[in-house]
């Protein structure tokens, strides 16, 4: 399996943690019996199949290698089952900025839930991915899953720093409401 980080640069977007490149990043704190994600602590990744869900956490997307004697966790805290992991250890590496194409790869080979396309759908909208953002529309908007698409899409935009924050917002928001007309 194919693990993969996206964050800003080299620095995690939930708690600032720095990793360093190509070398073994330590998580401060890890309990992989907890309950909660507050409470297991631990360095976050997710796979090949499900990192579209969460390509709005960062500019950078790296490699993720898990060292032999690291303590590995899936996370059922998402919409994406298995498709969130936690580790005591692990090695970030060949670092490439998050692209538009980079971001429709990754859509063509996402595994995630069909009920988790419209959070993917936010998520690539949200980084001005246009291309993904009306593949993902095509391939997903119908007549059986408007509704579904613009609840969990209004959920997903209701910030005042996401509302109409980028040009592909704009046109996906403007879509949906119109394929209910």
């Amino acid at each position: 399996m194919k693990y993969l980080k996206v964050m800003f640069s080299n620095k995690s977007r939930y708690n600032n943690f720095q990793y360093k490149i190509g070398k073994i990043n330590y998580a401060p704190f890890w309990n992989p019996n907890a309950k909660t994600p507050e409470d297991m602590g631990g360095l976050n990744f997710s796979n090949e199949g499900n990192i579209i869900r969460y390509i709005h956490n960062g500019d950078t997307i790296y490699d993720v290698e898990i060292p032999e004697d690291a303590e590995v966790v899936s996370v059922k805290e998402c919409a994406t089952p298995n498709g969130v992991f936690r580790s005591n250890k692990i090695i970030i590496r060949n670092p490439r900025k998050v692209t538009d194409e980079i971001a429709l790869e990754l859509y063509k080979k996402s595994t995630i839930p069909e009920e988790a396309y419209p959070k993917a759908l936010g998520a690539v909208s949200l980084m001005n991915f246009s291309k993904t953002a009306n593949e993902i529309f095509n391939d997903k908007v119908n007549n059986e899953t408007i509704d579904y698409f613009l609840s969990e899409w209004n959920d997903f935009t209701d910030r005042p720093e996401r509302k109409n924050c980028n040009d592909t917002v704009i046109e996906i928001d403007k879509k949906l409401k119109e394929y209910i007309k």
